[in-house]
């Protein structure tokens, strides 16, 4: 028996002959091939130019459900159109990169060289200039990190409200949260 790419078992001949007392039911019951679940669950992250303000999406689908879910979006109060269009196309790849090799599990923010930054971490507690991170953008206005990430993030990334700063010092937004349809979470 093999099981090929497709995740399709294939048994071989003598393999049903070694089976020889198996009643006769049971292997045409089998069959030669049998299908083992349902196709990985892909998540494709993407820059929408179409939206308001430049925005990185998520698209995650099977072969059963697809759905799109905005994460950052780039607003006006913190770029120009220019560089809202291209930070969002940037951020989009380090993203699906970040996706694709199951790597940073959540967005933070934070203060590197007096500019606030806004960046991937592997896991809680980590900052952005930490050795499990990546930058994914920063600008060059001071304004309150938290603040920032807070205001672009999509709103199923987000709480209801922004954290208090004399409380929290960085917030951390999953980025595999457990409300989509098929989170390996």
């Amino acid at each position: 028996m093999k099981v090929d790419s497709n995740k399709t078992i294939i048994i071989n001949l003598s393999s049903l002959i070694a089976l020889g007392t198996t009643p006769l039911i049971a292997i045409i019951g089998l069959g030669l091939l049998v299908k083992q679940g349902q196709a990985a669950n892909v998540v494709n992250v993407t820059c929408d130019q179409q939206a308001a303000a430049p925005t990185v999406i998520a698209t995650l689908s099977n072969q059963k459900i697809s759905q799109v879910t905005p994460i950052l979006s780039f607003l006006p109060e913190y770029f120009s159109a220019p560089e809202a269009l291209v930070e969002c196309q940037n951020t989009a790849e380090k993203l699906n990169t970040f996706y694709q090799q199951g790597k940073m599990n959540y967005l933070a923010s934070d203060t590197i060289n007096e500019k606030p930054v806004v960046c991937a971490v592997e896991r809680r507690g980590l900052g952005c200039d930490s050795y499990n991170s990546g930058i994914l953008f920063s600008l060059s206005e001071p304004v309150s990190p938290t603040e920032l990430l807070f205001n672009m993030l999509g709103s199923n990334f987000k709480g209801s409200q922004l954290p208090s700063s004399r409380t929290v010092s960085r917030i951390y937004t999953d980025l595999r949260p457990f409300w989509w349809p098929f989170s390996d979470r």
